[in-house]
């Protein structure tokens, strides 16, 4: 286990973030590389019990990233129990959050972590995760992240394009489409995608046609330093995923 500061955790508020006595001094802490369930999303419920179990009361040791704090001042730390269990990597690989893109040492592990927890229908990737299984068979063909010039100022020149992959069409009213983050969120409303049949979402605002559909984003959806797109169905059971 890293060597790094011995903390007791005082209150787990959800799967991601808890606080803790570091020498006297209550803090917030952020799980790093990871994200959990928002309050109100499919899954936060699991996620936070997931974390309580992992967490509630514990003596941890808290390491340290490249990052010391978000900008919301909570302290960004890689979190062992005194067994060595490492809590980002394990909630992970319980399916109970995603691994974030962006530069920290862990990274590849976490990525890893991610891609085999979904590959096995780990707990929030399970086909019923948030209500009944979907039967359509649809998946996530293309994204283009980076857009010509500054994303900016180009923001339909990004987009990601779905393929319904079955003998059905596909009504997508209620599907939705979020990348990594807790703001970017698109919701379907009256498209359906016939049998073998593309349909791309571009960034930007316009005019949907047959073809494209415009996510109105109030800025670039997908980080040109990595990312992940995840389509869900009307559930909120995630279908696919596809990152970078």
């Amino acid at each position: 286990m890293p060597a790094g500061t011995s903390a007791v955790v005082s209150q787990v508020l959800d799967g991601d973030s808890f606080r803790a006595q570091i020498e006297g001094t209550e803090h917030e802490v952020r799980l790093l590389g990871i994200n959990t369930p928002e309050r109100g999303e499919c899954f936060d419920r699991p996620a936070r019990d997931q974390a309580r179990l992992l967490l509630a009361g514990q003596s941890v040791t808290l390491v340290s990233g490249d990052e010391d704090r978000d900008q919301f001042d909570r302290l960004l730390r890689y979190v062992f129990l005194a067994d060595g269990t490492h809590v980002n990597l394990r909630l992970v690989e319980a399916g109970a959050g995603l691994a974030l893109s962006g530069e920290h040492p862990r990274l590849a592990e976490f990525k890893a972590a991610e891609v085999t927890a979904f590959a096995n229908r780990q707990g929030r990737w399970a086909e019923t995760a948030c209500g009944p299984a979907t039967t359509a068979r649809i998946s996530i063909v293309e994204l283009l992240f980076d857009a010509d010039g500054p994303d900016g100022d180009n923001p339909n020149g990004e987009w990601i394009v779905i393929q319904n992959q079955g003998s059905d069409p596909i009504a997508l009213s209620g599907w939705t489409l979020r990348d990594e983050s807790s703001q970017h969120r698109f919701t379907f409303e009256d498209s359906t995608l016939g049998p073998g049949t593309e349909i791309r979402i571009r960034s930007g605002c316009g005019e949907d046609t047959e073809d494209d559909l415009y996510w109105c984003a109030a800025d670039a959806v997908w980080s040109n330093g990595g990312d992940t797109a995840y389509l869900a169905d009307p559930s909120g059971n995630v279908v696919a995923r596809r990152g970078y």
